[in-house]
């Protein structure tokens, strides 16, 4: 008798669906990651360092570390896994290659050339963007870019940079890789994260693999890299950055975090610098506010209490034309990204003083990268690697009045070695004020560890102010060579800035082969040691007032008249034939 069954076309049929299915299945079983987590990546030492992908729910996933035993862990029903994974202790002078194996049912990723060491979050706008070789028409890349890139090879340096993009919704990958730090990678690399990196990994007391991942926007404004919930829980904030009208992708809130900060976390990272502001140069207080919530969401977010440093801005003239000194709104601002400093572990870098000339000022970008870069650095190394290691520029703690003049102190920390000018000269960028809330160019000394201010505009002072204008370009440092903090005594919100030249004074009774004789003078005064001839001679008061005297030109030099001044102190401006300028301080008995 003969069996019946299935036509054959028929028992075909089911087995090519099983073979799909089973196909199918494994398909779906295919475990992900995401580009943040790659081969030549550095993982944050010592730590549970959180590692996590997709794949279909209830897919197995083994985790591997060549440092370890096998982590095995199940995708959940939305899709995602994550687990942790203790890191090896870098040790100082050592960096041993790493990797790691995940695999899954249908595939396995295996990631080569790990290290571990410290991991640092680089953000911000265009001042961060800024690469070593950046190049437009106005202005080079950093100062001697050229051999700078040429001898950036290190590759025990690894840099990850996040493409640039935005978002309505939060994105969970953002592509990009991790490279090793070599002229190639680092020439368009961000210049202060570069140099930030560097100083640290090349500190003989920390020595340990580097990792820096490159996430900044140019133009951007800090409520695009802050969450949606944030901005709208917060009255002030809500009305300022999510009521406003904002018509650049980069400024729009939330754009950027959605999709340039929300896809790398939770990769565990040791702090975060931020070098960030031009674009809310003119929110006053509420960018204090804004940039303290945005740190406190960061910290909840990572699931760490990290350090955050940030840079203020440079001094800047907002156009071609500009001339005078005489505004205080971007010193405002530079007050507010100073006051984050309420908020724990938290740092500030100064940057008044490295513009390369008064050229400069029209631009928002100073080329001295390198020294903005270690400057974070030593906040780094001091709060979070415990070196002992000056990390604090000259900070304002008191002023005492003493006659008609201001005597300045600075915290003991701030101080470093003492007090001195980057240029020998008189401190530049003081002014004082009377009860009158009108500030006059004064005359700043240095004395010991303190500062005296004067103006003989001024006969009963109230307040002081340094370096509290757009365009303070500064020179006082201790010897360390970190620039003093801009500051204020007063809490004025309206004053006026005297139109009148800066006090400036040269101590020094010889300059170059120019000799000022005798000093103090009664009456008559030379001046010996002009090869070129004179062009120019200017007698300049304390309040900067121009004043007459008579002179001559004799065989044994220049012989200047004083006999109509009164006693005091006044300087002397002469202008050689060659257009050499030479400022002497004189003083009148």
């Amino acid at each position: 008798m003969q069996e019946k069954g299935f036509p054959t076309w028929i028992k075909v049929s089911i087995t090519l669906f099983l073979i799909l299915a089973i196909f199918q299945n494994a398909r779906s079983q295919t475990i992900t990651m995401p580009s943040i987590i790659g081969s030549n990546m550095v993982l944050q030492q010592n730590t549970q360092v959180p590692l996590w992908g997709w794949a279909t729910s209830g897919t197995k996933v083994d985790l591997t570390p060549s440092w370890g035993t096998t982590t095995t862990i199940y995708a959940g029903t939305d899709g995602k896994w994550k687990t942790s994974i203790q890191t090896p202790v870098a040790v100082a002078g050592q960096a041993p290659q790493y990797s790691i194996s995940v695999k899954g049912p249908s595939n396995t990723l295996t990631f080569s050339n790990i290290l571990v060491g410290e991991v640092w979050l680089c953000s911000g706008q265009s001042n961060m963007s800024f690469p070593m070789n950046y190049k437009d028409a106005s202005m080079l890349g950093v100062v001697d870019y050229q051999t700078e890139i040429a001898a950036a090879n290190f590759p025990n340096i690894r840099l990850f940079t996040v493409p640039t993009s935005n978002s309505a919704t939060p994105q969970t990958n953002c592509g990009g890789s991790w490279t090793s730090c070599s002229p190639t990678s680092v020439s368009n690399f961000s210049a202060v994260a570069y140099y930030f990196g560097r100083e640290l990994f090349t500190n003989k007391a920390l020595n340990v693999p580097v990792g820096i991942i490159h996430d900044s926007y140019s133009g951007s404004s800090i409520q695009a890299w802050m969450k949606q919930s944030v901005l709208t829980n917060d009255a002030e904030l809500k009305a300022k950055y999510i009521d406003g009208t904002f018509t650049a992708t980069e400024t729009k809130p939330y754009l950027l975090y959605n999709a340039m900060i929300a896809p790398i976390i939770p990769f565990a990272i040791k702090g975060v610098v931020w070098y960030q502001g031009e674009s809310n140069a003119l929110d006053g207080a509420t960018y204090t506010k804004a940039n303290i919530a945005m740190i406190n969401d960061w910290r909840t977010d990572w699931g760490i209490y990290f350090s955050f440093y940030a840079v203020q801005l440079t001094p800047r003239f907002w156009s071609t034309t500009q001339v005078k000194d005489l505004g205080y709104s971007r010193s405002m601002f530079r007050e507010a990204q100073t006051n984050i400093q309420i908020a724990q572990k938290t740092g500030i870098v100064v940057t008044s003083d490295l513009m390369l000339n008064a050229a400069e000022l029209t631009y928002a970008h100073t080329r001295m990268k390198k020294e903005v870069g270690q400057r974070l650095a030593y906040w780094a190394l001091a709060k979070d690697y415990g070196q002992t290691i000056q990390y604090l520029g000259p900070k304002y703690q008191a002023f005492t009045i003493e006659g008609n003049k201001a005597r300045i102190s600075f915290t003991v920390e701030s101080l470093g070695g003492g007090l001195i000018t980057k240029d020998g000269l008189n401190p530049k960028c003081f002014k004082i004020a009377g009860s009158d809330m009108k500030f006059y160019p004064a005359l700043a000394i240095i004395d010991g560890n303190t500062i005296v201010v004067s103006s003989t505009s001024v006969n009963s002072p109230v307040a002081v102010r340094y370096a509290f204008t757009e365009g303070a370009m500064t020179n006082l440092q201790n010897k360390e060579g970190i620039a003093a903090f801009p500051f204020r005594t007063d809490a004025w919100t309206t004053v006026t800035y005297m139109d009148l030249p800066e006090v400036t004074a040269v101590d020094k009774t010889e300059l170059n082969s120019i000799k000022l004789f005798p000093n103090p003078f009664q009456h008559i005064f030379f001046v010996d040691g002009l090869n070129s001839g004179i062009k120019d001679l200017e007698m300049i008061d304390l309040s900067g007032k121009s004043l007459s005297f008579e002179s001559e030109q004799k065989s044994s030099g220049l012989e200047i008249n004083g006999s109509d001044l009164v006693a005091g102190v006044y300087f002397l401006k002469i202008v050689d034939n060659d257009m050499n300028i030479y400022n002497f301080k004189v003083i009148k008995l």
